[in-house]
């Protein structure tokens, strides 16, 4: 089993009765989101993990599965369920996740593009708190439980990676699965911007309520 590497913020970690746990995009790396953890969820720990396999072009950037291999975002951006690298990457994230030191229930997995696509393989079929989606999209018909938590996705109209309407397709089939939680469309690229950290701070507030007063 891949072992996952990641990075913590506080470093080293606290006692926290929150965490929040952050998936990279395709060719980053862990430190790309690690920062984020201080302007969602300041009273939280954050974890930061990195893909299991390098990225074929950007050195020191990581991958979930192979884009090209699997040219993932063109048609339905649904993958071959049988692809090896993106079955890896889901079990090394639960196994992940389950070594962590954390409490599901008071918990939030979040993702950025690729990472936001994992968010969405495994977070749905996890007990968590809620989940945060940047500019992703899901790679199959979604599995969702009794359990299954909360979404909030968040794109850009002016995406030039995944396309807009592969993202507004995804969350329509969450909403047709019985998946709660919200879509916001903003107007900017393949990014996350002040807007989308508001946002995505707001929805973690709410679904944590107690975070506030720790």
């Amino acid at each position: 089993m891949t072992t996952l590497q990641f990075l913590t913020f506080p470093d080293p970690p606290i006692a926290a009765e929150h965490s929040l746990l952050l998936l990279h995009g395709w060719g980053a790396n862990a430190a790309d989101l690690i920062s984020l953890g201080s302007l969602l969820a300041p009273q939280a720990q954050t974890y930061a993990a990195e893909a299991p396999f390098p990225h074929p072009y950007v050195p020191q950037g990581r991958m979930w599965y192979d884009l090209n291999q699997h040219n993932a975002l063109s048609g339905s951006l649904l993958l071959d369920e049988r692809a090896t690298d993106l079955a890896t990457s889901e079990a090394a994230l639960r196994e992940w996740i389950a070594s962590l030191p954390i409490d599901l229930n008071s918990t939030i997995l979040g993702g950025f593009s690729q990472g936001g696509a994992l968010t969405l393989a495994v977070g749905l079929t996890l007990p968590l708190a809620g989940l945060l989606v940047f500019s992703g999209y899901l790679v199959r018909p979604p599995v969702v439980t009794a359990t299954s938590p909360p979404v909030l996705m968040i794109h850009g109209t002016a995406d030039p990676v995944v396309p807009f309407a592969s993202a507004q397709a995804s969350w329509q089939a969450l909403q047709a699965a019985g998946v709660k939680g919200a879509f916001h469309a903003l107007a900017m690229a393949h990014e996350i911007n002040g807007e989308a950290v508001a946002i995505a701070r707001q929805f973690i507030e709410n679904t944590l309520p107690k975070i506030n007063s720790n």
